[in-house]
Protein backbone atom coordinates (compact mmCIF):
# COMPACT_ATOMS: atom_id res chain seq x y z
CA UNK A 1 0.00 0.00 0.00
CA UNK A 2 1.17 2.77 -0.98
CA UNK A 3 -0.95 5.50 0.95
CA UNK A 4 -2.17 6.22 3.98
CA UNK A 5 -5.46 5.14 4.78
CA UNK A 6 -7.80 8.11 6.21
CA UNK A 7 -8.66 6.02 9.27
CA UNK A 8 -5.25 6.21 10.68
CA UNK A 9 -4.31 9.82 10.38
CA UNK A 10 -5.47 10.77 13.39
CA UNK A 11 -3.17 8.67 14.77
CA UNK A 12 -0.10 9.76 12.27
CA UNK A 13 -1.35 13.42 13.78
CA UNK A 14 -0.51 12.92 17.37
CA UNK A 15 3.24 14.02 18.50
CA UNK A 16 3.22 11.59 21.04
CA UNK A 17 3.99 8.78 19.45
CA UNK A 18 7.05 6.71 18.65
CA UNK A 19 8.09 7.14 15.07
CA UNK A 20 11.74 6.26 14.10
CA UNK A 21 13.84 6.72 10.76
CA UNK A 22 16.49 4.75 9.64
CA UNK A 23 19.16 5.54 6.77
CA UNK A 24 22.10 4.47 5.22
CA UNK A 25 25.13 6.28 6.73
CA UNK A 26 27.74 6.15 3.95
CA UNK A 27 29.74 3.71 5.87
CA UNK A 28 28.37 0.67 4.95
CA UNK A 29 25.90 0.67 8.32
CA UNK A 30 22.50 2.37 8.78
CA UNK A 31 21.64 5.08 11.51
CA UNK A 32 18.60 5.61 13.42
CA UNK A 33 16.94 8.24 15.11
CA UNK A 34 13.49 9.12 17.08
CA UNK A 35 11.35 11.92 14.99
CA UNK A 36 8.09 11.83 16.80
CA UNK A 37 6.48 14.64 14.59
CA UNK A 38 6.72 12.53 11.59
CA UNK A 39 3.16 12.21 10.28
CA UNK A 40 1.47 12.07 6.76
CA UNK A 41 0.92 15.47 4.67
CA UNK A 42 -1.96 13.83 2.27
CA UNK A 43 -2.36 10.52 2.11
CA UNK A 44 1.10 9.86 -0.02
CA UNK A 45 3.45 12.43 1.59
CA UNK A 46 5.48 12.35 5.06
CA UNK A 47 6.41 15.04 6.58
CA UNK A 48 8.30 15.79 9.89
CA UNK A 49 10.13 18.99 12.17
CA UNK A 50 13.42 19.28 12.92
CA UNK A 51 13.85 19.69 16.74
CA UNK A 52 17.11 19.17 17.32
CA UNK A 53 20.12 19.32 14.78
CA UNK A 54 21.81 15.75 13.81
CA UNK A 55 23.52 13.88 11.45
CA UNK A 56 20.25 12.08 10.53
CA UNK A 57 19.39 15.32 8.98
CA UNK A 58 22.62 15.33 6.49
CA UNK A 59 21.86 11.63 6.07
CA UNK A 60 18.31 11.73 4.96
CA UNK A 61 19.32 13.73 1.92
CA UNK A 62 22.76 11.96 1.06
CA UNK A 63 20.68 8.61 1.67
CA UNK A 64 17.38 9.50 1.12
CA UNK A 65 15.82 5.96 0.55
CA UNK A 66 14.78 5.55 3.95
CA UNK A 67 12.36 3.24 6.41
CA UNK A 68 10.40 4.00 9.43
CA UNK A 69 7.79 2.76 11.94
CA UNK A 70 5.14 4.67 14.14
CA UNK A 71 3.65 3.27 16.92
CA UNK A 72 0.63 5.13 18.42
CA UNK A 73 -0.05 5.43 22.68
CA UNK A 74 -2.41 2.33 21.94
CA UNK A 75 0.34 0.29 20.79
CA UNK A 76 -0.41 0.10 17.41
CA UNK A 77 2.25 0.34 15.21
CA UNK A 78 3.01 0.83 10.92
CA UNK A 79 6.18 0.06 8.82
CA UNK A 80 7.05 1.61 5.51
CA UNK A 81 9.42 3.35 3.43
CA UNK A 82 9.39 6.88 1.61
CA UNK A 83 12.25 8.65 0.01
CA UNK A 84 13.34 12.51 1.31
CA UNK A 85 12.81 15.46 -1.19
CA UNK A 86 13.33 18.73 0.62
CA UNK A 87 12.74 20.96 3.44
CA UNK A 88 11.51 24.16 4.10
CA UNK A 89 11.66 27.08 6.50
CA UNK A 90 8.98 28.75 6.40
CA UNK A 91 5.29 28.09 5.75
CA UNK A 92 1.93 26.23 6.76
CA UNK A 93 3.13 23.07 7.44
CA UNK A 94 6.12 25.04 9.12
CA UNK A 95 3.77 27.12 11.17
CA UNK A 96 2.19 23.93 12.34
CA UNK A 97 4.11 22.61 13.46
CA UNK A 98 5.79 24.99 15.46
CA UNK A 99 2.25 25.64 17.37
CA UNK A 100 2.22 21.82 18.38
CA UNK A 101 1.84 21.79 22.69
CA UNK A 102 5.10 19.48 22.14
CA UNK A 103 7.00 22.33 20.37
CA UNK A 104 4.93 25.44 20.99
CA UNK A 105 5.29 25.95 25.45
CA UNK A 106 9.09 24.85 24.87
CA UNK A 107 10.96 27.97 26.04
CA UNK A 108 14.54 27.19 24.32
CA UNK A 109 13.75 25.46 20.65
CA UNK A 110 11.45 25.47 18.29
CA UNK A 111 11.31 23.40 14.81
CA UNK A 112 13.54 25.18 12.63
CA UNK A 113 12.64 23.15 9.51
CA UNK A 114 10.26 21.01 7.96
CA UNK A 115 11.08 17.66 5.69
CA UNK A 116 9.65 16.37 3.57
CA UNK A 117 9.73 12.89 1.55
CA UNK A 118 7.39 10.89 -0.87
CA UNK A 119 5.79 7.64 0.61
CA UNK A 120 6.64 4.79 -1.07
CA UNK A 121 4.53 1.83 1.15
CA UNK A 122 3.15 1.41 4.28
CA UNK A 123 1.48 -1.23 6.06
CA UNK A 124 -1.53 -1.94 7.38
CA UNK A 125 -2.05 -1.43 11.37
CA UNK A 126 -0.47 -3.75 13.58
CA UNK A 127 -1.35 -4.17 17.16
CA UNK A 128 1.68 -4.70 19.88
CA UNK A 129 1.50 -8.40 20.66
CA UNK A 130 2.48 -8.03 24.37
CA UNK A 131 1.62 -11.84 24.83
CA UNK A 132 4.11 -13.05 22.33
CA UNK A 133 7.04 -10.79 23.34
CA UNK A 134 6.65 -11.85 27.15
CA UNK A 135 6.27 -15.49 25.72
CA UNK A 136 9.87 -15.29 24.05
CA UNK A 137 11.87 -12.57 26.72
CA UNK A 138 11.04 -15.96 28.81
CA UNK A 139 12.51 -17.82 26.13
CA UNK A 140 15.42 -15.68 25.85
CA UNK A 141 16.14 -15.47 28.87
CA UNK A 142 16.40 -19.19 29.66
CA UNK A 143 18.17 -20.18 26.84
CA UNK A 144 20.65 -16.98 25.89
CA UNK A 145 23.46 -18.21 28.14
CA UNK A 146 24.16 -20.65 25.43
CA UNK A 147 24.57 -17.76 22.52
CA UNK A 148 26.60 -15.62 25.16
CA UNK A 149 29.52 -15.51 23.12
CA UNK A 150 33.29 -14.15 24.20
CA UNK A 151 32.07 -12.82 27.67
CA UNK A 152 35.76 -10.86 28.25
CA UNK A 153 35.30 -8.75 25.53
CA UNK A 154 33.54 -5.39 27.12
CA UNK A 155 31.59 -3.79 24.81
CA UNK A 156 28.60 -2.20 26.81
CA UNK A 157 29.19 0.00 29.77
CA UNK A 158 26.73 -1.74 32.87
CA UNK A 159 23.86 0.99 32.23
CA UNK A 160 23.55 0.11 29.04
CA UNK A 161 23.91 -3.37 29.25
CA UNK A 162 21.06 -3.71 32.11
CA UNK A 163 18.83 -1.40 29.78
CA UNK A 164 19.13 -3.76 26.96
CA UNK A 165 17.91 -6.69 28.70
CA UNK A 166 14.76 -5.30 29.83
CA UNK A 167 11.11 -6.10 29.22
CA UNK A 168 9.98 -2.16 29.62
CA UNK A 169 12.67 -1.36 27.46
CA UNK A 170 11.59 -0.86 23.74
CA UNK A 171 13.76 -2.51 20.59
CA UNK A 172 13.96 -2.13 17.41
CA UNK A 173 15.73 -3.62 14.86
CA UNK A 174 16.30 -1.98 11.45
CA UNK A 175 18.52 -3.83 8.18
CA UNK A 176 18.59 -3.34 4.59
CA UNK A 177 15.40 -5.33 3.07
CA UNK A 178 15.77 -6.96 -0.21
CA UNK A 179 14.32 -3.89 -2.13
CA UNK A 180 16.78 -1.87 -0.80
CA UNK A 181 15.12 0.10 1.37
CA UNK A 182 15.91 0.22 5.27
CA UNK A 183 13.49 -1.81 7.47
CA UNK A 184 12.51 -1.48 11.13
CA UNK A 185 10.87 -4.64 13.32
CA UNK A 186 10.35 -4.35 16.90
CA UNK A 187 12.34 -7.21 18.86
CA UNK A 188 11.54 -5.55 22.37
CA UNK A 189 12.25 -9.34 23.62
CA UNK A 190 16.28 -9.04 22.89
CA UNK A 191 18.18 -8.73 25.38
CA UNK A 192 21.81 -9.15 26.84
CA UNK A 193 23.14 -12.26 27.15
CA UNK A 194 27.21 -10.82 27.21
CA UNK A 195 28.66 -7.01 27.15
CA UNK A 196 28.80 -7.67 23.39
CA UNK A 197 25.99 -9.42 22.12
CA UNK A 198 22.22 -8.92 22.06
CA UNK A 199 20.62 -12.18 21.73
CA UNK A 200 16.43 -12.39 20.36
CA UNK A 201 13.98 -14.76 18.92
CA UNK A 202 12.70 -13.63 15.75
CA UNK A 203 8.89 -14.60 16.81
CA UNK A 204 6.32 -13.06 17.28
CA UNK A 205 7.34 -10.73 14.16
CA UNK A 206 9.18 -13.50 11.98
CA UNK A 207 7.20 -12.80 9.12
CA UNK A 208 8.56 -9.54 9.14
CA UNK A 209 12.29 -10.22 8.98
CA UNK A 210 12.08 -13.34 6.14
CA UNK A 211 14.65 -11.32 4.69
CA UNK A 212 17.38 -10.71 7.54
CA UNK A 213 20.63 -12.58 6.33
CA UNK A 214 23.30 -14.23 7.93
CA UNK A 215 26.31 -11.58 8.56
CA UNK A 216 23.92 -8.53 7.53
CA UNK A 217 25.03 -5.38 9.06
CA UNK A 218 22.06 -4.24 11.37
CA UNK A 219 20.97 -1.68 14.08
CA UNK A 220 19.19 -1.79 17.72
CA UNK A 221 17.69 0.98 18.73
CA UNK A 222 16.53 1.00 22.76
CA UNK A 223 14.52 3.31 24.39
CA UNK A 224 12.42 4.04 27.58
CA UNK A 225 9.17 5.84 27.51
CA UNK A 226 11.37 8.08 29.85
CA UNK A 227 13.80 9.09 27.22
CA UNK A 228 16.64 7.09 28.04
CA UNK A 229 18.21 5.56 24.32
CA UNK A 230 21.35 3.46 23.17
CA UNK A 231 21.67 2.42 19.31
CA UNK A 232 24.01 -0.48 19.02
CA UNK A 233 25.32 -1.57 15.72
CA UNK A 234 27.13 -4.97 14.26
CA UNK A 235 26.30 -8.06 12.41
CA UNK A 236 23.10 -10.40 12.67
CA UNK A 237 23.68 -14.03 13.37
CA UNK A 238 21.44 -17.48 13.41
CA UNK A 239 22.32 -18.88 16.88
CA UNK A 240 21.83 -22.22 18.77
CA UNK A 241 18.30 -23.57 19.73
CA UNK A 242 16.58 -21.14 17.01
CA UNK A 243 17.58 -18.26 18.76
CA UNK A 244 19.55 -15.46 16.71
CA UNK A 245 21.95 -12.51 18.22
CA UNK A 246 23.80 -9.49 16.90
CA UNK A 247 27.65 -8.86 17.82
CA UNK A 248 27.90 -5.67 18.59
CA UNK A 249 30.98 -3.63 17.60
CA UNK A 250 29.74 0.29 17.72
CA UNK A 251 27.67 2.17 20.36
CA UNK A 252 26.26 5.10 19.49
CA UNK A 253 24.81 7.43 22.26
CA UNK A 254 21.62 9.66 20.86
CA UNK A 255 21.40 11.79 23.74
CA UNK A 256 22.50 15.22 24.51
CA UNK A 257 24.59 17.25 25.00
CA UNK A 258 27.21 14.88 22.78
CA UNK A 259 25.24 12.45 20.59
CA UNK A 260 28.25 10.14 18.80
CA UNK A 261 30.03 7.27 19.30
CA UNK A 262 31.05 5.61 22.69
CA UNK A 263 32.29 2.19 21.40
CA UNK A 264 35.19 1.62 20.09
CA UNK A 265 36.25 3.89 22.45
CA UNK A 266 37.82 7.27 20.70
CA UNK A 267 41.37 8.38 21.32
CA UNK A 268 41.66 11.86 22.97
CA UNK A 269 42.93 14.24 19.98
CA UNK A 270 43.93 17.60 20.81
CA UNK A 271 42.51 20.48 18.64
CA UNK A 272 44.53 22.08 15.98
CA UNK A 273 43.26 25.30 15.48
CA UNK A 274 45.31 26.29 12.31
CA UNK A 275 43.75 23.15 10.71
CA UNK A 276 40.41 23.54 8.33
CA UNK A 277 37.76 23.64 8.16
CA UNK A 278 36.99 23.68 11.77
CA UNK A 279 33.17 23.77 11.47
CA UNK A 280 33.56 19.36 10.12
CA UNK A 281 36.13 18.89 13.26
CA UNK A 282 32.96 19.93 15.67
CA UNK A 283 29.84 18.50 13.99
Amino acid sequence: MNKVNPNDMKDFDNPYKIALIAMEDGTGDLHMCLVSSLLNKGDDKMMFGEFVRGISKKLIYEHPKTGFLIMSISRDFWTGSMDFTHFVTEGEDYVRMNEYPLFRFNTYFGVSEVHYADLRDISERKGLNMAGVVANAIRVMLLKGVNAGNKAKQVLRPWAKKFLSGLMTLKFIAYVGADGYPKIVPIIQAQTASSGRLVFTKAPYSGMLTDLKEGARVNVYGMSLDMEVVLVKGNYHKGKLGLSYVDIDKVYNCAPPKPGYIYPDLSNKAVDFSEEPLADNWI
